[in-house]
């Protein structure tokens, strides 16, 4: 006989209402403002796990802007240009701001699940007034991305963008993401979105 669509002891429906109200209850924590270990702890559930991000046909990046000096903590320099023919994810953060010490780790983590990829780069672009404060950030967050600090002001389209900004460049130098604000980009979505940019024209 076949079980009432109402009938409460349905198999698997009090574990979907109790999913249901885990995901609600932990998105109600989100929105009342956790942070920290809370909210890593809501995101590693996978509950929260975004769709692929909308890809955008945004400007090519130019050779002005492949040739801007970024310096290093050691006194070297980068370049965009240093990175041609790879997929780039280039975050511009501060120490300061608190959005980017959420944001900051899971681009992290997206950097150590892609360790193995030679053709994506990432790029951490801190706009930090005291260079010493970026640097004991990232020394305490054990971050592996090279961070670089502008050596010149940065041309149009990657001009005064709001922190946090990660920007992902496509093999060809063209912009095809763009998000300002709190994203989570350790999301399996993610990941293989980036991996799938880098793939078309290898």
């Amino acid at each position: 006989m076949m079980a009432k669509i109402n009938d409460p002891q349905t198999p698997g429906k009090k574990s979907r209402r109790t999913m249901i109200g885990l995901a609600l209850g932990f998105a109600l924590l989100i929105m009342l403002g956790a942070t920290g270990g809370l909210k890593k702890l809501v995101l590693s559930t996978g509950l929260f796990d975004s769709p692929p991000p909308t890809e955008i046909s945004g400007p090519f990046i130019t050779d002005e802007i492949r040739a801007v000096p970024l310096a290093t903590a050691d006194g070297d320099t980068l370049r965009l240009a240093d990175f041609d023919n790879q997929v780039v994810l280039l975050t511009y953060w501060a120490s300061w701001c608190a959005t980017c010490r959420q944001t900051n780790p899971t681009i992290e983590t997206l950097s150590r699940d892609l360790a193995h990829r030679n053709d994506i780069a990432f790029l951490l672009l801190s706009m930090d007034n005291v260079q010493e404060s970026a640097l004991r950030y990232l020394e305490g967050g054990r971050f592996t991305i090279p961070n670089v600090f502008p050596g010149a002001p940065l041309p149009s389209p990657l001009q005064g963008a709001s922190v946090p900004t990660p920007y992902v460049l496509n093999r060809q130098g063209q912009i095809v993401y763009r998000h300002t604000g709190y994203a989570n980009y350790s999301t399996r979505a993610f990941r293989e979105w980036v991996e799938e940019v880098a793939d078309r024209d290898a």
